[in-house]
């Protein structure tokens, strides 16, 4: 089936990879962001900051924002030095501070490193070279054993080093002898580059880099199906020309430059089929449905009947959905790049030869992709199991960010829920009695439905416990957060409470002399001012509060604010007299 290639770089910022067949359904996609770039594949001078024996593996300064991870079985043994006899009964140890040339396995996944290896693998066209791991071996999808010892006989012919490695890749298949050396020998000359410039640096930091999106295209898709590339970038172009050059000239013809006004994507409709690999439900065509669970331990697939369903024949629905089913969820993990454990809950089906068709079919749907696949059998349950081999972050991870109100959890508490766990918040720090002020910062809706709903409890707050309450709405507040600023109270508000009844003794004892009733004016009413509470202001009944807090400014009601939150905080203060 003819299949086309499309590679869409004119905009940097995102660049898009996709093969279509013949009837314009889009078979392979792959995306690259600067600011999600990939760092799989990447080779890096590093340093060994620690080795950690319990978890039989080291951690390496990289360059990264987070130091790599790496198992000491993934160490070389070039890297190894043997210890005397009292450490480690001399056995041949990693220490802490080697330099070391590693490679980035896996990505860096929330608060873990990336996973890193010293055994360095540099994958080409036709091969790739292991140039410190002795060996060979062929991919796993050429299963003929007479095409297997064909390509044997071809690598016996090419002198590869005894320290160096190779395997074939798929592509190498039906390769003549001669487009398989050129590609080593590519191989080999990068592999020299790589070591010349890790001595010319001191410090850990990148070495080599996956090479440009568009020659990394032709060397992961590029497959005897394809009859024609079209690039619409002339930069891309060109270095995807001299790869092939270098690689396999007769596909040069192959290569053409996209010039239409319409976008390139646009001219093969492809960007409805390209939304959809973001949305977790999938149509299929008999009016059933899949819907695409990622989750942290695995991914989930469900299948179901929807529209399709015929309640006179309930498992030849069952069996036709599930066979559509299994060949879109092939796709699906193509084109999204999923990977770790999936678990497929099909519909359930009595017949047993049903059962082994939708394996089968399922099976042949998936040989058709390049990551390594794991396989079960449909269980009693109707659960089908795979593992797919994972590299890189998910199309829908380069390309998405997590919402900074649910977290990626598709929810986020109510606004009754978020404006009471504030109060709750206020109400801990307010009732500790240390403080004379809070300011607190929250998101616009949850100060205002304080500051309306519960304004009777905020002043009961101030009342009780001596403190002033200054609420105020912020946009950069997340939806159930809350920044609350404490102020402590005077150094002369915490006097001793003895200190304070001498005081009070030695100023009423004079009074204590004359009487009330006799005393002149002055007299009376100095004895009246001795007997107040020296540090405590006049407070405002909560009715005259309310009073107050009405002719201050217009109240707030819920939904239509007709003042800001900072013109009701006067309203929650005490007023001294």
């Amino acid at each position: 089936m003819k299949h086309v290639m499309l590679v869409n770089a004119v905009h940097k910022e995102q660049m898009r990879m996709a093969t279509v067949n013949e009837k314009g359904i889009l078979v392979d996609f792959n995306i690259e962001m600067p600011t999600r770039e990939p760092i799989t594949g990447n080779i890096y001078k590093g340093r060994v900051l620690k080795v950690e024996r319990g978890l039989q593996a080291a951690f390496v300064d990289y360059g990264g924002f987070k130091d790599g991870f790496l198992p000491l079985k993934d160490v070389n043994p070039e890297y190894l030095t043997t210890t005397e006899k009292g450490q480690s009964q001399g056995r041949p140890v990693l220490k802490a501070g080697q330099e070391i040339i590693v490679q980035a396995v896996r990505e860096a996944i929330g608060n873990k490193g990336a996973l890193l290896t010293s055994y360095v693998s540099l994958p080409g066209r036709y091969l790739v070279l292991l140039p410190n791991k002795p060996g060979s071996g062929i991919s796993r999808k050429v299963e003929s054993e007479e095409d297997r010892q064909k390509i044997k006989n071809i690598m016996k012919q090419i002198k590869i080093p005894e320290d160096m490695g190779f395997i074939v890749r798929t592509a190498g298949f039906n390769r003549t002898k001669q487009e398989i050396a050129r590609d080593y020998q590519h191989l080999v000359r990068l592999w020299k580059e790589i070591n010349k410039k890790a001595d010319s640096i001191s410090d850990a930091s990148m070495i080599y880099q996956e090479t440009n999106f568009g020659v990394r295209s032709l060397r992961d898709y590029l497959t005897s199906e394809i009859e024609e590339i079209r690039v619409d970038d002339p930069e891309t172009l060109r270095k995807m020309r001299a790869y092939l050059r270098a690689i396999s000239p007769r596909y040069i013809k192959m290569l053409r430059q996209y010039k239409e006004k319409a976008p390139l994507f646009d001219s093969y409709n492809l960007e409805e089929q390209i939304r959809v690999i973001y949305q977790e439900r999938v149509e299929l065509k008999s009016g059933g449905h899949i819907v695409i669970n990622p989750t942290e331990a695995m991914i989930t697939i469900d299948v179901n009947s929807g529209r399709g369903s015929n309640k006179k024949n309930i498992e030849e629905t069952a069996f036709k959905t599930n066979i559509e089913a299994g060949e879109e969820i092939a796709r699906q993990l193509r084109l999204r790049d999923l990977g770790g454990l999936i678990a497929i809950d099909f519909i359930d089906m009595m017949d047993k030869k049903h059962i082994a068709e939708v394996e089968k079919s399922f099976k042949k749907a998936l040989s058709i992709d390049k990551a390594r696949i794991q396989l079960s059998r449909i269980s009693k349950f109707g659960i089908l199991e795979l593992s797919r081999q994972k590299k890189q972050s998910t199309i829908q991870e380069i390309s998405y960010t997590k919402c900074p109100y649910c977290k990626g959890s598709g929810l986020r508490p109510s606004l009754e829920y978020a404006a009471l766990g504030a109060f709750r918040k206020i109400e801990s720090e307010a009732v500790k009695g240390i403080y004379s002020e809070l300011k607190i910062v929250l998101p616009h809706e949850i100060a205002h439905y304080l500051l309306n709903r519960k304004r009777s409890e905020l002043m009961d707050l101030e009342l009780t416990f001596d403190i002033a309450l200054n609420i105020a709405g912020s946009a950069d507040i997340p939806w159930d957060k809350a920044e609350i600023q404490q102020i402590t109270r005077e150094h002369a508000d915490h006097r001793e409470p003895a200190e304070e009844t001498a005081k009070a003794k030695t100023e009423e004892a004079p009074a204590a002399l004359v009487d009330e009733k006799t005393a002149p004016n002055g007299e009376r009413a100095a004895r009246k001012r001795s007997r107040r509470r020296p540090r405590h202001h006049k407070r405002r009944k909560p009715a005259d509060l309310a009073a107050g807090a009405s002719s201050s400014g217009p109240i707030l009601h819920d939904g239509h604010p007709d003042s800001t939150a900072e013109e009701n905080l006067s309203d929650l203060s005490i007023i001294d007299e």
